[in-house]
């Protein structure tokens, strides 16, 4: 099995240390061919990861902070992969930062570029399964601004999420079931049907339609009488 290069030449026995203790934090979070990389692009680009509480809406942020280091964020209740693959999105957006400023768009050309040239040594060697380094590399054709809009590329992640495997998501529901999601659960919706990214609902008191995300996992349903 072939492995990642190493960044660095060599390190002095302080840069040792802390990568060491990087590679601690990092073990508990990326898949093991990852850590040793990610501890290094830390260190390279003078990083800031924190690991945050769930938080909906997002896997990740990132701000710089001049003089002060470059804040990267990620929930810590992500999978392995997605883990790696929002902090390679979020590393995009501080490379992006460094040679373009504040110009380009938060995900735009520039970013796009960014994020597939930091994800090209990943995805060289043999660390995803190979249904998850294609749909990955699908993915990196033209990256979205969240991996959440690529509902192929979630539902491969799903595989290898220990927690979710045995998670039933609104797509996999078929047209008219009844269910509640955990945001809203005394909430019945029903399924009328499948979009691109959402499925469109309606509330089975008010009658009221609106948009559920197809990933969005389901904590109770109903099939249809």
């Amino acid at each position: 099995m072939s492995s990642l290069a190493s960044i660095f030449n060599n390190l002095s026995s302080a840069q040792e240390a802390h990568k060491k203790q990087l590679m601690g934090v990092l073990n508990d979070y990326l898949p093991p061919m990852a850590i040793e990389r990610c501890a290094e692009l830390i260190m390279h680009y003078h990083l800031h990861l924190h690991i945050e509480v769930a938080r909906k809406g997002r896997y990740g942020d990132y701000a710089p902070h001049s003089g002060h280091g470059n804040r990267i964020s990620i929930n810590y209740n992500l999978s392995p992969f997605e883990f790696l693959l929002t902090f390679i999105h979020e590393l995009a957006h501080h490379t992006t930062y460094v040679k373009y400023g504040n110009l380009p768009e938060p995900h735009g050309a520039q970013w796009k570029a960014e994020f597939s040239l930091n994800m090209k040594p990943f995805l060289s060697v043999d660390l995803f399964p190979y249904d998850l380094k294609a749909a990955i590399q699908k993915h990196m054709v033209n990256p979205k601004f969240s991996h959440a809009a690529d509902i192929a590329l979630l539902k491969v992640l799903k595989k290898y999420d220990a927690k979710k495997q045995h998670q039933i998501h609104v797509n996999e529901l078929e047209n008219g079931y009844l269910f509640t999601i955990p945001s809203h659960p005394h909430v019945w919706m029903k399924k009328i049907k499948n979009l691109r990214t959402y499925a469109l609902c309606e509330d089975a008191k008010t009658k009221a339609q609106y948009k559920v995300h197809l990933m969005a996992q389901v904590q109770a349903y109903q099939a249809p009488e």
